[in-house]
């Protein structure tokens, strides 16, 4: 499951085909209510301006579950070898990857039966059992070791150590992250290399280990990105971490200078996303140093990229942004009007299937 937590690529849901060539969202079987539901509680009493904590680490979990499923891959078709079957699925209670990975089974079919098992693991982890998700993402993980199959290996350690790392047990998200630097560099598989360097980053960030998230950026990431594969946007994901581990020290100078970095980078790509997440980024350490009519101008301007590129999650926080500058610059009428723009957006959110 070759997927970046934190911000990591654009989603693209995943689907599947059956025998008489009709596609089907694999992902309507997720139920509308899911457990993620739940962090909704704690949002509709707190005003973003006063405590975001509570809506981001709910579009946290909204992006958390879009990655998972842009990660997966589509579920394979049924196999030329089961020539008595007939492609029809049976309707009774297993669902339609149960009775895939019986069919699979039953024809000895290994490897697609660790395919089904990680999309079971997938399905677990979008609809919140993440307990669940880890057993379907080891058993998967037991059968492509026996394979020997490398690729699926570095897919099956990705979704384990990104799984970790989002509840919270870093040591286990450490374990697997080295995991794939181990087999990513036996392989020369470089993406999963740079990408695992930004995960390992970002672990010791969360640890406070800053000295050596910085250098393992500086000294590994950032030139494999830059230099070997000649990825523009892995690049400015570098400059991006390296600013925010500043940013957690204080080291606003710093920060400021590597935002500005990802943010020359995403324009010389016309890389929209990349535009508003610096430019919002930049607004915040110069909140933090007294620049507020600065910070304005980059909070206006990502506030009209948003709008335009229909970034909703963004432009939420950005109406936050916005009321909390204006208040500090002393326009009540304007901080007003940005707060109320923000509930709207948060009601919408909030009241949207996740």
């Amino acid at each position: 499951m070759a997927v970046l937590f934190l911000a990591f690529g654009n989603p693209v849901l995943a689907s599947v085909r059956n025998m008489n060539v009709a596609e089907t969202d694999h992902w309507s079987i997720i139920p509308a209510t899911s457990v993620y539901d739940s962090l909704k509680i704690g949002i509709k009493k707190p005003v973003l301006p006063n405590k975001p904590e509570a809506l981001k680490e709910y579009i946290n979990a909204l992006q958390f579950r879009e990655l998972l499923k842009a990660s997966d891959i589509p579920l394979p078709a049924f196999p030329t070898s089961a020539g008595i079957f007939n492609g029809l699925l049976l309707s009774d209670s297993l669902s339609a990857d149960d009775q895939l990975l019986m069919l699979f089974r039953t024809l000895g079919d290994r490897k697609a039966e660790a395919g089904i098992l990680s999309s079971l693991g997938t399905n677990a982890a979008v609809e919140g059992n993440l307990d669940k998700a880890l057993m379907f993402f080891q058993d998967a993980l037991k059968i492509n070791i026996e394979l020997n199959n490398k690729s699926a290996i570095v897919k099956n350690y990705f979704s384990l150590a990104r799984i970790y790392k989002y509840r919270g047990d870093l040591a286990e998200a450490l374990r697997y992250n080295k995991l794939i630097i181990d087999e990513s560099l036996i392989t020369k598989n470089h993406r999963a290399l740079g990408e695992s360097y930004l995960n390992l980053a970002s672990i010791w960030t969360a640890q406070k280990k800053y000295k050596e998230a910085e250098a393992i950026i500086i000294s590994k990431a950032l030139p494999l990105f830059a230099y070997t594969i000649h990825d523009k946007i892995g690049a400015m994901r570098c400059y991006d971490q390296l600013a925010e581990l500043f940013k957690n020290q204080k080291r606003f100078s710093e920060a400021k200078w590597f935002y500005i970095q990802s943010n020359m980078v995403a324009r010389k790509i016309n890389n929209y996303s990349g535009i508003v997440n610096s430019l919002v980024s930049l607004g915040h350490v110069k909140m933090s140093i007294g620049d507020h009519q600065l910070a304005l101008t980059d909070f206006r301007e990502a506030e009209q990229l948003s709008i335009a590129n229909k970034y909703r999650f963004k432009l939420v926080e950005i109406k936050g942004d916005l009321s909390q500058v204006y208040t500090v610059m002393g326009n009540k009428s304007a901080a007003s009007s940005a707060l109320s723009e923000f509930t709207v957006l948060q009601d919408a959110i909030l009241n949207s299937n996740p």
